[in-house]
């Protein structure tokens, strides 16, 4: 019997992945990398983030499966089994994603550091609660296929209610805990949750109200106030009174930033992002050459006419002179980007070769299939 829960944590990813990787905690060391290097996934992930300028906000998604103490089952194909649900789960498809298999309690249980940034294009990591019970099912799956028990839905092993969300800060536990189990108004967590999927992606305040707005949820951001409030719309138009709640109280409650400040820097470094992906194409794109004024038919003037006409020929071969100087610098800037571009490319490729082959070699090298 397996069960999967997502892990809140006010931990760093390198604190998360220092722990998850402890000697004493892995049984022969089950540690491995999916798109990354096991023994340097912190390095990895943490250049990932610099290569796209996203190093803040959330770092990383953290994933436990655990098996029941009295399963049948070995710490090698419970590793295998975690590997398997990692390379096929769609919505991590080009995020670094390292997986350790920890013996150190009465049951196995396998980790999941998922790096916040993708690795390709540098989005971040979108990750709902039909993604998560996606995982869930095929975990229950995997499970019936290999002939272990499937838990009961929404029961934990022993038969208690399953918690959702863990985590490794006890007032951080305590208050999602509550909100589960309706001492906190859900509509709190709800618009926290949000708050942090919207602003991963917006590039301006207009991008984040909209985006937030689409989601069911009001933004009152006014210069001359100094907090954000946020409404559930729905509990609003219902005539439900506890709809709304200030950044400040989302601070409180979850210790983490959701005023101006914090989300206005988190647009600027997505549409610094947005601008690399686009590779500029604006300032690279050529100009149109003028063409040359249709005279066709004038007829030369004596005097101050023909002085004038002299004039225009010459205004006309120094638009044309420019410009084709123009040209010729923008045809060699974007010669030279692209080149940097191709060579940026092949490189990335022959990181993702080694890091593919390094972790193939490493899984046949510890973990046979089972006779």
């Amino acid at each position: 019997m397996a069960v999967i829960k997502a892990v809140s944590s006010k931990a760093g990813i390198g604190q998360a992945i220092d722990y998850v990787t402890k000697e004493e905690k892995t049984e022969e060391k089950l540690v491995s990398g999916l798109h990354c290097e096991a023994e340097t996934a912190k390095e990895e992930m943490q250049a990932t983030k610099e290569l796209w300028e996203k190093t803040g906000g959330r770092t990383y998604k953290h994933f436990v499966q655990s098996y029941h103490k009295d399963e049948k089952i070995t710490p090698e194909q419970a590793h295998r089994n975690a590997l398997q649900l990692a390379e096929n789960t769609p919505a991590w498809k080009g995020f670094e994603v390292l997986v350790a298999t920890h013996k150190d309690k009465d049951h196995i249980h396998t980790h999941f550091i998922v790096n916040s940034v993708n690795f390709e294009d540098g989005h971040k990591l979108q990750w709902s609660s039909a993604d998560l019970r996606e995982l869930k099912e095929r975990c229950n799956a995997q499970s019936q296929e290999q002939g272990l028990h499937v838990p009961e839905k929404g029961k934990t092993f022993e038969g208690a209610e399953r918690e959702e969300t863990v985590a490794w800060s006890k007032d951080t536990y305590q208050l999602l805990k509550q909100a589960e189990q309706g001492k906190v108004k859900s509509y709190v967590q709800d618009i926290a949750l949000a708050v942090l999927d919207c602003k991963e992606i917006a590039t301006s305040r207009e991008t984040f109200i909209r985006l937030m707005n689409e989601r069911g949820y009001g933004v009152d951001w006014q210069d001359s106030h100094k907090y954000i409030t946020y409404t559930d719309l729905a509990r609003e138009q219902a005539g439900e009174k506890a709809c709304k709640i200030r950044n400040n109280k989302l601070e409180k409650y979850y210790n983490m930033g959701f005023g101006k400040e914090e989300l206005e820097h988190e647009f600027e470094r997505n549409a610094r992002t947005a601008e690399v992906r686009a590779g500029k194409s604006e300032r690279t794109a050529p100009r149109t050459e003028p063409t040359e004024p249709d005279r066709a038919g004038e007829q030369p003037a004596e005097g101050s006419l023909s002085f004038v006409e002299r004039e225009l020929r010459g205004i006309d071969e120094a638009v044309k002179s420019r410009t084709s100087k123009g040209r010729a610098e923008q045809a060699e800037r974007r010669r030279t980007e692209q080149a940097a571009h191709q060579r940026a490319e092949e490189e990335r490729r022959a990181v993702r070769e080694r890091q593919r082959t390094a972790s193939e070699r490493h899984i046949s090298r510890n973990w046979e299939p089972e006779r």
